[in-house]
């Protein structure tokens, strides 16, 4: 509505303008008679004086046009708004090509709304200046039922930026809710949905990423460490157990004079030495194994049992159990060596 006001307001005063011309032309030129003196000073002839009136109005008329022509133009693009429904507002300025200007941005208070978006066009030039022009995408959240906006442009100047306003643009607000919104009944649903689980696959990835990180932080900085912490433990658990079962099989091959059970107790301990040292001591001979581990006492222990198991040769209780008790002892020793070792392993320099 603004701009259809303000074209047809710039209509009429170029009639009028025109009519004034016009009418200057008629009165100097008229054939009509009249004094001399009229003709050489025309402003101080009575009969000029509706000239005076009309060249006035032509100045003015003149200076007016050129005013409203150097104002920018602003409109919204809607007959109404909503609140938070976002709308457009256009917006332009013509202007000499030679004049540099400068339209409002996003840091511009655009209150009463609010700026989303705005959108600049190139300038446009032709024989009656330069146009330029932008589309602002606005919103609003007032409740007021008339709204206006109005918009500066800046024109550079030698000394400064001039502000130039444009005519204020009022739009109504489109109200979806009529009345009084506390006396309206409301109606209750308070019925319970069950909803279907669903797996959360982002959290679980999240988590698994998680635990993936943690541990490869663990692995780079204690990895060496808690490798050596395992192995020692595997090597205690061995050792208890092996302890465990070879002392089961002693005891009943001592009470019971069984001589499975003291061959069993001898591969047993064997195995764990296999085990310990790397090497395959449940097929070298009593020779091989002392010559590996150079013991006097473990030398007379396997010939001792050596002689119970393969030869048949009777022997006390006694004597049975200590040398069985040798084989102990020596595995725990070859245990503890073996333990110190790898409690001393440290990571090799790159």
């Amino acid at each position: 509505m603004a701009q259809i006001t303000r074209v047809f307001t710039n209509k009429i005063w170029i009639s009028l303008s025109s009519l004034c011309a016009i009418h200057c032309f008629k009165s100097i030129f008229s054939p009509q008679k009249r004094p001399r003196f009229a003709f050489r000073f025309p402003l101080l002839s009575p009969w000029a004086a509706p000239f005076h009136v009309w060249f006035l109005v032509f100045i003015f008329s003149l200076f007016t046009s050129e005013t409203k022509a150097q104002r920018p133009n602003g409109y919204f693009l809607t007959d109404s708004v909503e609140i938070g429904r976002p709308f457009r507002y256009a917006f332009s300025f013509r202007h000499r090509p030679d004049v540099e200007v400068f339209f409002p941005d996003t840091t511009h208070n655009f209150a009463p709304f609010e700026i989303i978006s705005h959108e600049y066009f190139p300038t446009q030039t032709d024989s009656r200046g330069s146009l330029d022009s932008a589309v602002y995408t606005l919103v609003s959240f007032e409740m007021a039922k008339m709204q206006a906006l109005k918009l500066p442009v800046w024109v550079l100047t030698r000394r400064d930026c001039t502000a130039v306003y444009s005519d204020l643009d009022s739009i109504p607000l489109h109200e979806l809710v009529q009345g009084v919104i506390n006396q309206q009944k409301l109606k209750i649903d308070n019925t319970v949905f069950p909803l279907r689980r669903q797996i959360n696959f982002p959290l679980i990835l999240l988590i698994a990423f998680s635990i993936l990180l943690v541990g490869s932080v663990i692995y780079l900085g204690f990895g060496e460490a808690l490798q050596r912490q395992w192995r020692l433990y595997q090597l205690f658990r061995r050792n208890l157990e092996f302890i465990r079962n070879f002392n089961r099989l002693a005891r009943t091959g001592r009470e019971k004079d069984n001589i499975q059970n003291v061959e069993q107790a001898t591969i047993l301990w064997k195995k764990y030495l296999q085990r310990l040292e790397k090497k395959p001591f449940d097929t070298y001979t009593t020779k091989e194994i002392t010559d590996s581990l150079p013991d006097e006492s473990l030398f007379n222990a396997l010939r001792e049992i050596d002689g119970v198991i393969y030869g048949g040769v009777s022997s006390s209780k006694t004597k049975t159990a200590e040398s069985l008790e040798i084989l102990r002892q020596i595995a725990t020793q070859t245990y503890r060596r073996r333990r110190a070792t790898v409690a001393q392993v440290k990571r090799k320099p790159a």
